[in-house]
């Protein structure tokens, strides 16, 4: 649903340069050695080890097996485990520097994806071979395509975006299901018709439309959770690991939505301080786990807060019913064992960056190419973008336009 025209500055970025695609490899090379040779030593580098020497039998997931014979055909042709694991680390790592072109970030919006690059809890196993690595390269390029379109507004970012999505159902599709809700409200602010609403009122439709369509298949929805979810994600976790959660028992569909008010921050966060004292190696990645929170609630704010118009529509109306769809859908998988739960969790934190990301973009959709983006509290010159929309059709039409204040 595109907006009439609505003439709003948003936040100028300061100058500075953009991520270099060096720096992205060279975080991700690290990333895969540190993985191979100091988290195994502590931790267990399991399913990337079943891929890699085809673990999984004949009677796996389809998936698993697919990226099974991906592995295997790499170890024999490349002939040894630590190539394997770059290769999927740079795919991952190339995703990324799409993502970074697509979006120019720079200045300050890029410090919150930097900070999610050094974070062990993405690194670790965004970097190895296994379903992980993939959906990370295939969601980084589902960003880049989202932003190169709302920056170009071209056709060939919307065919990637969907090629991405279904990759990434196809992988995990709890987290894919969020993505691709995610993109469905983008392209009605794209391409839908355009509609004189305040965000207030648009948000009251969209609440009871999806009220509607969750009233209609809650039952299908209902019984997935609990005869295949739950039991699914406790069957995962062996009582014999050190850090299974045993006192965690979510049985129904009722259970999972009572404990979601602590449950997904645990979740999230990873090990408990308990859990860190009786096992001092998970200090690091507790410490990474606050990060990740503290990441999420600086997205939730730059949205609420930051954003304007346009922007700030789809973010509320797409961006955090997404965000909120892939953190239920992570809880069971990640409150049993907080080791387990840092690499599923690993496939989305991506996407918890997203809106500045967004912002960065719609900063250079304000400056002629070339142009420098300038401090705004350097008392330079502001780069602004107007949004407007043309008359004679919907759709995200951004007038490229710039005011300078001096």
């Amino acid at each position: 649903m595109s907006e009439p025209h609505n003439h709003r500055a948003y936040p100028s970025a300061p100058a500075g340069a953009p991520i270099k695609r060096l720096l992205v490899f060279a975080i991700f090379f690290g990333w895969t050695i540190f993985s191979i040779y100091v988290y195994s030593r502590y931790s267990q580098l399991g399913d990337a080890q079943a891929y890699l020497t085809g673990g999984y039998d004949e009677y796996a997931q389809g998936r698993t097996l697919l990226v099974t014979r991906l592995a295997t055909g790499l170890r024999s042709l490349l002939g040894a485990d630590l190539p394997v694991h770059l290769a999927f680390s740079l795919f991952a790592a190339s995703g990324v520097c799409y993502l970074i072109a697509q979006g120019d970030i720079r200045g300050r919006y890029r410090w919150p994806l930097l900070a999610l690059l050094l974070n062990p809890n993405f690194g670790v196993w965004a970097s190895v071979t296994g379903r992980e690595s993939l959906f990370v390269g295939l969601l980084a390029f589902f960003m880049g395509a989202v932003l190169g379109h709302y920056r170009r507004h071209r056709l060939a970012p919307i065919v990637l975006a969907l090629l991405c999505l279904a990759g990434m159902i196809y992988i995990r599709a709890p987290f894919g299901a969020g993505a691709a809700l995610f993109f469905l409200v983008y392209l009605l602010y794209a391409w839908g018709p355009r509609l004189r609403l305040s965000i207030g009122v648009q948000a009251f439709f969209f609440l009871l439309l999806a009220a509607q369509a969750l009233l209609f298949v809650w039952p299908h929805i209902d019984g997935y959770i609990s005869n295949e979810i739950l039991p699914q994600a406790r069957s995962y976790f062996t009582v014999a690991s050190a850090t299974t959660r045993t006192w965690v028992d979510l049985r129904t569909t009722g259970d999972l939505l009572a404990s979601l008010w602590w449950a997904l921050p645990l979740s999230l966060i990873g090990p408990t301080p308990a859990e860190v004292y009786a096992r001092p190696v998970m200090l690091p990645f507790f410490v990474a786990g606050l990060a990740v929170l503290g990441l999420l609630l600086h997205s939730v704010y730059v949205t609420v807060f930051k954003a304007r118009g346009l922007l700030r529509k789809i973010l509320v109306l797409g961006w955090l019913p997404a965000t909120l769809v892939l953190l239920v859908s992570y809880v069971p998988f990640g409150i049993y064992n907080p080791g387990s739960g840092i690499r599923y969790a690993s496939c989305f934190l991506l996407f918890l960056v997203f809106p500045s990301l967004l912002l960065s973009a719609t900063v250079s959709v304000g400056s002629p190419a070339g142009a420098p983006r300038t401090d705004a509290d350097t008392g330079s010159a502001r780069v602004r973008e107007r949004a407007s929309f043309p008359a004679d059709g919907p759709g995200l039409a951004l007038n490229r336009r710039q005011t300078h204040r001096t």
